[in-house]
């Protein structure tokens, strides 16, 4: 609860703006400490303006997850136009893409045969549809024999007179059911039921087929069937119900050498999951359309044909319905082709040889030319947006180094904030902000380090950035490159492998290795000397001595633990501290001038009573 403070009551004095003067008085060591507090926060921001613009530069152009700008990588350069033809027109037998060291022309003799998987295919297994069990047309007793079929999402009701059915032989009673069937739901229809020795089978392929009771109930016992039983019931009974096992052990199924453990509860889906999940080289699937399991390796080639132990052949042979599943099986090939005149073979259609990926597509006896030109426009506008990102990168630090603090233009005080508009603010504050980074020695070294990675020789390259049209147009423009065009593309052209290692060579000394960062320095192209350099500064992942970029250290950055954690904030919290101590201080002066008031007030009250006391007794005397 606030102080209830009266004043100037004897004195007739103004005390409460007397207090308020003197407070701003002291206030000023305050506001300084604010405005000082509010300039390093200003200064942290242009720090981590600058890391970001660092980490976009350097996500832009030396990212691995950026394969097409990554001047870090030969992949970046791996830029071509390709020539593919046969008899002189195109030719679609093939596609290719190259590296940057593949050869610049090739021909492909012919492609005598593509690479095929093994492939296992089996009989139908019968265990789709519904089969009577213990067909019996004396059970109606004379009533009609009466039923609802449903195929898909449509159901219509079957009726056979007893005199009918009676004395009719399992395949008659099977064509007197598809008449009906067929008059019902139409021609298409007229071989849903089918005979599998004394029984009969409802199926359509393509649908589910369900079988209801109808209005005489002595039907089921007759076809020997349940009401609601379904052509899909197999989904959910166990694959040894299905195929009997017996003799097999299904804990031990071996594909490829690996070992699989089936159980006999498995319904289909679940043991054609454990089979693929496997990882053994092969898929399997049950085709509920034909009925028939299949099974087809992963990989093309004869290498990548499927091999099955004893007791797998013999459950197999049970899925396949085929004694020996082998005979539904037609082995994987190889690619055989001729290139430049040497036989090849390749056990995938897609294989890379000397820089080259083939991607073979059909057959062709006809000899395929193919011809490799580098895309010198698209690595050359890849090197060009290089330069004019990096040129305004170094524009921009150029700029906060040297531009000049405005002395009249301080951070507002609450006061001067509350006397202004938002837009009278923003002015203000922007002039204020000016500044803030001039001389800052990390970012003069950082100039200083890149302008020495463009100018220092590389081991193992012939050229320079000079050489292809790179250079820098004075010390002036503190280290901006300017490109020719023309000089650049003549030099891909002409000089490609060395304009490749001049930006991507790749020292065999690690980052992290700082004993012999100037090996590493000597032997890297330009593009990973940047990406050193910037991730000298910029980096969030520590070294082996826990430390952290270097701009990372000074002013850290959002999202990451450096954010609160960073010499600048360190310094923030001594201003806190300071503003904390300094209110606390401001408080006790001001009671303290309020006490003092208050006193002086009180004396004057005696006085004033005094006085008034002495005119009373010499007045009454009078």
């Amino acid at each position: 609860m606030a102080t209830m403070r009266i004043t100037g009551i004897a004195s007739g004095l103004d005390t409460e703006q007397m207090i308020k003067d003197l407070m701003k008085a002291e206030s000023m060591k305050l506001d300084k400490v604010k405005q000082d507090k509010q300039y390093v926060e200003w200064q942290q921001e242009s720090y981590r303006e600058i890391i970001n613009q660092m980490r976009g530069f350097q996500s832009t152009f030396f990212d691995v997850l950026k394969p097409s700008t990554n001047l870090t990588s030969a992949s970046s350069f791996s830029k071509f136009n390709y020539g593919i033809t046969s008899n002189g027109v195109a030719s679609t037998a093939l596609s290719i893409t190259a590296t940057a060291s593949a050869a610049k022309s090739v021909t492909v003799n012919k492609i005598d045969q593509l690479a095929t998987k093994d492939t296992w295919t089996g009989a139908s297994t019968g265990i789709r549809g519904i089969k009577t069990q213990g067909l019996n047309m004396s059970n109606l007793a004379g009533n009609e024999l009466d039923f609802s079929i449903a195929i898909g999402s449509t159901a219509r009701t079957i009726t056979l007179q007893n005199a009918d059915v009676s004395e009719l032989s399992v395949s008659d009673l099977a064509a007197k059911l598809n008449t009906e069937i067929s008059n019902t739901f139409g021609a298409d229809y007229n071989s849903v039921v089918s005979v599998e020795g004394t029984e009969l089978k409802f199926d359509f392929a393509g649908s589910e087929v369900r079988i209801l009771e109808g209005s005489n109930p002595e039907s089921m016992t007759a076809l020997g069937i349940t009401s609601g039983v379904t052509s899909y019931g197999y989904k959910t009974k166990g694959i040894d119900e299905l195929f009997d096992f017996t003799g097999i052990d299904l804990s031990l199924i071996n594909i490829n050498g690996k070992t699989i453990a089936l159980s006999g509860t498995d319904t289909v889906d679940a043991m054609n999951k454990k089979l693929n999940d496997a990882g053994a080289g092969f898929e399997i699937k049950y085709n509920t359309l034909s009925d028939k399991f299949s099974m087809v390796s992963t990989k093309e080639g004869s290498a990548n044909n499927i091999v099955l132990d004893d007791n797998t052949s013999a459950f197999m042979g049970k899925l396949f319905n085929m004694a020996d599943p082998k005979v539904g099986q037609v082995g994987g090939l190889n690619a055989k082709l001729t290139i430049n005149g040497e036989p090849v073979i390749q056990g995938s259609n897609s294989f890379v040889l000397d820089g080259l990926t083939f991607d073979l597509k059909s057959t062709s006896v006809d000899p395929i030319n193919i011809t490799i030109a580098v895309n010198t426009e698209s690595i050359a506008d890849n090197i060009k947006n290089f330069v004019v990102e990096y040129n305004k990168m170094i524009d921009s630090l150029t700029t906060k180094l040297t531009e000049r603090r405005d002395y009249d233009y301080k951070p507002l005080t609450d006061e001067q904030r509350e006397a202004l508009s938002e837009e009278e603010i923003e002015k203000w504050e922007e002039k204020a902000k000016l500044g803030n980074m001039r001389g800052a020695s990390e970012l003069s070294t950082f100039l200083t380090q890149l302008r020495n990675a463009i100018i220092e020789p590389i081991n193992g390259v012939g050229i320079s950035m000079k050489d292809i049209g790179i250079s820098s147009s004075s010390y002036q423009d503190r280290g901006k490159l300017t490109i020719d065009e023309d000089k650049l593309k003549l030099a891909l052209e002409n000089n490609y492998d060395n304009v490749v290692n001049l930006f991507s060579k790749q020292s065999s000394v690690e980052y992290s290795d700082t004993a012999n960062r100037n090996t590493r320095d000597s032997e890297n192209g330009i593009a990973n000397r940047f990406n050193d350099i910037l991730k000298d500064y910029s980096r969030t992942t520590r070294d082996a001595s826990g430390n952290k970029g270097l701009l990372i250290i000074k002013a850290g950055i959002e999202n990451d633990t450096s954010a609160f954690q960073n010499d600048i904030s360190k310094r923030i919290n001594t201003f806190d501290d300071r503003l904390d101590r300094l209110a606390d201080y401001l408080a006790s002066r001001e009671d303290y001038y309020y006490n003092m008031f208050s006193k002086m007030e009180s004396a004057l009250s005696q006085m004033q009573s005094q006085g008034d006391s002495m005119m009373s007794m010499f007045g009454g005397a009078l």
